[in-house]
């Protein structure tokens, strides 16, 4: 597959993440939600391992990039279930679906990672977005 194919098959698994979510938060709450999160997490984890045929070489600074990178992820889908039980999923998707524009940015200005005219542009209504929704909710 290619990296395009990867990406909007992430997003159909997002969307259904967001949107599950939102309901499940109608039962349960969020640190329950983040604790079933990462179990299903490490199941996946491994068995995408198995998949792959094992383990690559784990160096110790890419391991600790990678801990701080999932610690992140992890206090952001509490603060993601949080989001969704006090709030409207048309609302906080919508606000939390900014960070790609974030990540764009950092990436040109941290990583060396050029943007296009076109991409550079697209960054702007999509943080315009977030603050029209974020107001309006």
């Amino acid at each position: 597959m290619t990296w395009l194919a990867y990406a909007l098959t992430t997003v159909v698994l997002w969307t259904g993440c967001s949107f599950l979510g939102a309901i499940a938060m109608r039962s349960v709450n969020a640190a329950q939600a983040t604790l079933l999160f990462g179990v299903a997490t490490v199941v996946v984890g491994l068995a995408g391992l198995a998949v792959s045929g094992g383990a690559a070489a784990w160096s110790a600074s890419a391991l600790g990039v990678a801990a701080i990178s999932v610690t992140c992820g992890a206090a952001g889908m509490i603060t993601f279930y949080l989001a969704l039980g006090s709030g409207k999923a048309s609302s906080v998707v919508p606000v939390i679906g900014v960070y790609p524009a974030l990540v764009a940015i950092l990436a040109a200005a941290l990583l060396s990672q050029s943007l296009t005219l076109t991409q550079a542009v697209g960054v702007a209504p999509a943080v315009l977005g977030v603050v029209l929704v974020g107001s309006g909710g």
